[in-house]
């Protein structure tokens, strides 16, 4: 798996997710079982705004060098690590998601996983050498010498 498709991925999940948030953010709440008062949705839809921005951000971001690239995706295992201890925070110990908090956990442990490997385990890409072709012999072409 390269990173370009990783960030497309990680992009579209961003965007979809942060104008969900923005748009309807206290149907996403209820979804959860989360407290609708209006500061809540008031800074759910700027949370929104900020995935919707990182989802563009990293959209832009597919087509950098490859050494920047795997800087992102570090980047990207970190916040993706941060948000699965806030989603298992949040579903015990804070109990702000009541129902269906396994689908943040999910979500972030797959980022997490697939950025892990990709940053740590991934085999790079070797360039192959170039080789000199070989001689062929002169073909003689059907003439009599």
């Amino acid at each position: 798996m390269s990173y370009r498709l990783m960030f497309i991925i990680n992009a579209v999940a961003l965007v979809i997710f942060g104008a969900l948030l923005m748009a309807m953010p206290e149907f996403v709440l209820t979804q959860f079982e989360a407290e609708t008062y209006v500061s809540t949705l008031y800074a759910v839809r700027f949370m929104g705004g900020a995935l919707l921005m990182g989802g563009l951000l990293l959209w832009f971001l597919q087509d950098i060098s490859a050494k920047k690239q795997k800087v992102v995706a570090f980047l990207l295992l970190a916040g993706s690590v941060g948000g699965f201890v806030m989603g298992l925070l949040g579903m015990t110990s804070i109990g702000v998601l009541r129902a269906n908090g396994w689908i943040p956990l999910v979500v972030f442990g797959i980022f997490a996983l697939i950025y892990a490997y990709m940053v740590f385990l991934q085999p790079k890409p070797t360039v192959a050498k170039p080789h000199k072709p070989k001689a062929v012999p002169s073909v003689n072409s059907g003439q009599p010498e």
